[in-house]
């Protein structure tokens, strides 16, 4: 048996798919609260409001020392994969200003992942937007088999997959995929500075923690295939796809396809 539940937050669909034998009890006692953390996690860090904590530290109107603690965990995450992508992810703006999104979604779909083994089951998936981690037994012995959009087309269930990739399935196996891209929202991808490698439309990163790997597809989109190249030195690999023309060509790293 599947059971899938979807929860609206943060102005996106974050869908809970759980295989094996649930209760539906366990769904209805476990969505409201995964539907409140992400409640709460916008209200802390949408820079949409102009009463969130991120929105206020912007304006210097408050301090990390104001702020929840969680403000402090995420901004030092941010720092933390700065120093690791070489600076192409940055939650600074060309402006000056503090915007931390880059990895706020999937820092709150982890931040919820401990009320994921409450439901019992075998196996469950929580994705939202290209970004997706799993645990145990998947719904086909393919295992979680996750699509690749089309950079080409808009957002959306209607895009085209340009290729797939398997998570899970073994003590080894990759249990997350992140996808970045420029066609999701234009702006909210910014280089720090000129790229020296082929630009890059959409990145998707495969690895075992979900936060590291969605700041890395940003920073490839960012950064470009030089940047790209060094992800596997961070335990993760990438397939980064580019817009030739009317064409799409695709770059991997060794093990992708593994």
């Amino acid at each position: 048996m599947t059971v899938t539940h979807t929860t609206t937050a943060m102005a996106m669909d974050f869908t809970l798919t759980v295989v094996g034998d649930v209760s539906p009890d366990a769904i209805d006692l476990v969505a409201p609260h995964l539907a409140a953390d992400l409640a709460w996690v916008d209200e802390v860090f949408s820079t949409y409001r102009a009463d969130s904590w991120v929105s206020r530290l912007s304006s210097g109107t408050a301090t990390v020392a104001d702020a929840p603690p969680a403000v402090a965990e995420v901004l030092d995450l941010c720092e933390r994969f700065r120093d690791e992508t070489g600076g192409w992810f940055d939650a600074r703006t060309p402006t000056g200003g503090l915007d931390p999104t880059g990895i706020v979604k999937t820092w709150a779909m982890e931040r919820s992942r401990w009320r994921l083994g409450l439901l019992g089951g075998s196996g469950w998936s929580y994705a939202c937007a290209g970004d997706i981690t799993v645990a145990g037994a998947a719904p086909t012995d393919a295992g979680w088999r996750i699509g690749i959009a089309d950079p080409r087309d808009p957002p959306g269930p209607r895009a085209r997959s340009v290729s797939a990739v398997t998570l899970g399935g073994g003590k080894r196996a990759a249990t997350c995929l992140a996808t970045s891209g420029r066609s999701g929202a234009p702006g909210h991808i910014w280089a720090p500075r000129r790229s020296r490698g082929p630009e890059v439309a959409q990145a998707s990163v495969r690895g075992s923690d979900l936060v590291q790997c969605d700041a890395w597809a940003t920073a490839i989109v960012a950064g470009g295939l030089e940047v790209a190249q060094r992800a596997p030195e961070f335990g993760m690999e990438v397939m980064a796809l580019r817009i030739v023309g009317e064409r799409v060509k695709s770059f991997s790293t060794p093990r992708w396809s593994v």
